[in-house]
């Protein structure tokens, strides 16, 4: 058979029965009993399970098994979407469907110009109900959002993590690649890679607001629409290979063969992948209809020397702990000038602002992050991205193999440290604001089947942040 076609969701023709199959299929997923590896909570629990959920003996090495801030996470993700999908598309056919249904992508990242609507939720997943007066399979807990408009802004949409030209690096105190650091079997906690971080995260969290199912690792598979997501982030994973031939996956065995993976597959029979299986997509399956090259954004590429194996040079850090209270915190980055091989050159290569052992609880919402130095004459302080929150409390959560170490999360500011002179011995501070962004009230209720995991209660939500450092390479 011929692999079936992943299309965008807004291209969709009005008179496409995608979405409506779809519907159907989670219905039925949704009545099937949780211990069936085809329905729609086991699948689910694939990806997370609420704490204080039991495993059922069957389901052990199949829960819980989802890679966060890891070099496996667009292959294991790129599996479990193929599981997911076989499973649907059966479903679908069973039905009296077509047999080549195919999980369609929600491409939020494309021009308001070729296309108006996409950073809404596509509109069969907005309304709670059928045009019958029948529940939609296709609604869920989400953040209460006008028309599907959940404020989607550039910040949260960006491609940029295009720019990486490496996949993977396993360097301290440099960013992470475009697919997230070297790791063994991964249950979260770490910096994320850069396509995890922005799209990934920043879409979790806008879509699931405060106690929305997709805002929480443990619950996010749940909502109809992170399939959606997820095929798009695989898709992104696509579009990064074809800009060129320095767009490489990993070679190293350890990525390739030393992991195995499980699931089931669309007749619900155990199956094992490793990363080595995943990269030629064709093999399982599907295609998208369009892979372009890149076209944004404009910037030279991010090349990291990950074969040196050389440490970065340390350039300063925080006093102590930051404790982000109130929409605004500010916090000091004591500087110390560079002393090595940085020190005989007019400004180091590239310079990095990190933010180490994030830990918290709740679902906090993201915080954008500014730099300044005191003094400075400009009237702003300059903005270098987004510290994401998305598994913020599975990462600090001190039972777990991570030891609650947190998240971390890594901000190239070459150009702004060039203006701001902070290897010039004079520049003793650097000051760091996290404003917080807020997150979305969520709906109160969810589907009715649905019902015990939205009963779920949220902690408080707080978030320290245990170390602001810096580095020049």
């Amino acid at each position: 058979m011929a692999a079936r076609i992943r299309r965008n969701v807004w291209k969709l023709d009005r008179s496409d029965a995608t979405l409506a199959w779809y519907a159907q299929a989670v219905a039925a997923l949704i009545r099937r009993p949780i211990e069936d590896p085809s329905s729609w909570r086991y699948l689910a629990a694939v990806h997370g399970t609420p704490q204080g959920m039991a495993t059922p003996a069957s389901a052990r090495g199949y829960w819980d098994q989802c890679q966060h801030q890891s070099w496996f996470f667009l292959p294991w993700h790129r599996g479990y979407l193929a599981s997911f999908e076989a499973t649907i598309a059966k479903t679908v056919k069973d039905l009296g469907g077509p047999a080549d249904w195919a999980l369609p992508f929600w491409d939020y990242s494309e021009s308001l110009s070729t296309e108006r609507n996409a950073r809404l939720l596509p509109s069969a997943f907005v309304e709670r109900t059928l045009g019958d007066g029948s529940p939609n399979p296709l609604w869920s807990r989400r953040a209460r959002a006008f028309g599907g408009n959940f404020e989607l802004d550039d910040t949260a949409v960006s491609t940029g993590a295009l720019r990486f030209t490496n996949f993977t690096n396993s360097r301290p105190g440099v960013p992470s690649g475009f697919g997230g650091p070297e790791t063994g079997f991964n249950p979260g906690g770490g910096d994320n890679g850069g396509i995890e971080s922005v799209p990934h995260n920043r879409i979790h969290v806008k879509i699931g607001g405060d106690s929305g199912f997709m805002s929480d690792p443990s619950t996010a598979a749940l909502d109809p629409i992170f399939w959606l997501h997820h095929a798009n982030i695989d898709r992104l994973w696509e579009v990064w290979r074809n800009q060129g031939p320095q767009f490489q996956d990993p070679s190293d065995e350890r990525w390739l063969t030393s992991v195995v993976f499980q699931m089931h597959d669309g007749d619900g029979r155990p199956i094992t992948f490793r990363c080595a299986d995943m990269p030629t997509k064709v093999l399982h399956g599907y295609t998208y209809e369009a892979v372009p090259v890149a076209q944004e954004p404009e910037l030279e590429s991010v090349e990291m020397a990950v074969a040196s194996g050389a440490r970065p040079e340390f350039g300063g850090e925080s006093e102590g702990p930051v404790v982000l209270t109130g929409p605004t915190t500010k916090a000091d980055v004591v500087l110390v000038p560079p002393s090595g091989l940085e020190a005989a050159t007019a400004q180091p290569r590239h310079v990095y602002l990190n933010l180490e052992n994030i830990t918290g609880a709740g679902i906090p919402g993201d915080y954008l992050v500014y730099i300044d130095v005191p003094d400075d004459d400009r009237p702003t302080a300059s903005f270098i991205g987004v510290m994401t929150t998305f598994g913020l409390e599975r990462a600090s959560d001190k039972s777990l193999s991570h030891g609650g170490s947190g998240l971390s999360q890594v901000f190239e500011i070459t150009e702004l440290a060039s203006q701001l002179k902070l290897s010039e011995a004079n520049v003793s501070r650097l000051k760091v604001t996290f404003v917080r962004e807020g997150v979305a009230k969520a709906d109160a209720d969810a589907p009715a089947e649905l019902a015990d995991y939205a009963a779920v209660q949220r902690k408080p939500a707080n978030v320290t942040v245990g170390k602001i450092s810096l580095f020049y390479d």
